[in-house]
């Protein structure tokens, strides 16, 4: 008699595109929060981002470029409000970097939860469904 088929415990949709964005957050340079996104559109991985400042410009980590990062969680709660964060976000360069007809439908996995000002613009973009890990999904 032939031995069985072995079980393969392999990743969810979600749980695959999830550890993706959590790859693309190892590429951050912020000192405060690592954060990676990745756009999928019609089951195809469109676009990656992370955070961190523009290109060109020295980043948070290794030039203290970041008003935000200089302060302690005392001084600056996390998830406050974001407008001290120099930093391009990892969900606004994912949905940046993708082809506008893309956007509409997709789905965008995130390492944590958007700010307020990334959900304006994951909702303007058309963006149907934002995956984060557990508890956060939105």
């Amino acid at each position: 008699m032939p031995a069985p088929a072995p079980v393969l415990n392999r990743l969810s949709w979600d749980e695959y595109y999830l550890a993706g964005a959590a790859w693309a957050a190892t590429r951050a340079d912020c000192t405060r929060a690592q954060v990676g996104a990745v756009l999928v559109s019609r089951d195809h991985r469109v676009s990656v981002g992370y955070n961190g400042l523009p290109a060109g410009i020295p980043g948070c980590a290794s030039a203290g470029n970041c008003p935000r990062g200089r302060l302690s969680a005392d001084e600056c709660a996390p998830d406050s409000n974001y407008a001290n964060c120099a930093a391009n976000h990892a969900e606004y360069n994912a949905i940046t970097r993708a082809r506008p007809e893309d956007l509409p439908g997709a789905t965008l996995y995130v390492t944590r939860r958007p700010c307020p000002q990334c959900i304006t613009l994951i909702r303007s973009a058309g963006i149907a469904r934002v995956v984060t890990p557990p508890p956060f999904n939105v």
